[in-house]
């Protein structure tokens, strides 16, 4: 993709709340491992420079944060990956938590959509805000790279939208589900850099 049309772009920023990208969260205290990964990364300042860079081109912003009520009640767990998490704090509504870590910070004209699930557009406001606005292409960010922002991709992709994933604003545990990812969503979709959606917002 070498350009954007601007009217029907918006960036999806994804999990990037303190639970899960602050050196204080959940994390960086259970998997201390995978949060060193994350920050050498530099995942959360990379797509700070997105958000920036689409701010500054007047694309739609959208941020989503996974959230979960008091107890949990609303989790599946069925799913493996919640397994443990019932009766801890983790991305409860009104924690800290699970507000978006300071350097991605909403601006009041940008719409937060919770999620209880793995994809964006599971059961959420996201695929209303979208069609509302007029979204064509997606530009998608998170953490992890093979959950939030794969499963989003390849939902987006099966409803019609052109999908394109910033591969160095997304991180997860290690670099063989980094990769893996990263090519599934090339079948679906772009994968770019910061810089080339950067470079491609300004023209």
């Amino acid at each position: 993709m070498a350009t954007f049309d601007i009217a029907n772009t918006a960036l999806v920023l994804m999990d990037f709340q303190n639970y899960g990208v602050h050196p204080d969260g959940y994390w960086a205290k259970r998997d201390p491992v995978f949060f060193a990964r994350l920050q050498k990364s530099g995942a959360v300042v990379n797509a700070a420079q997105a958000l920036h860079a689409a701010r500054r081109a007047r694309l739609r912003v959208i941020h989503v944060v996974n959230r979960w009520r008091p107890g949990h009640i609303d989790m599946d767990e069925r799913m493996p990956m919640w397994a443990g998490r019932r009766g801890t704090d983790v991305a409860i509504e009104g924690t800290w938590g699970a507000e978006i870590v300071d350097s991605l910070t909403p601006a009041p004209d940008e719409a937060v959509v919770v999620k209880r699930s793995v994809s964006a557009l599971a059961g959420t406001e996201l695929p209303r805000l979208l069609a509302l606005w007029g979204v064509r292409t997606v530009v998608l960010a998170g953490v992890a790279t093979n959950f939030v922002v794969e499963g989003t991709g390849r939902e987006a992709a099966d409803l019609g939208y052109e999908v394109v994933v910033l591969s160095d604003a997304s991180e997860t545990h290690n670099d063989e589900w980094q990769r893996f990812s990263l090519q599934i969503m090339s079948m679906v979709g772009t994968v770019m850099t910061v810089d080339k959606f950067v470079t491609a917002c300004a023209r």
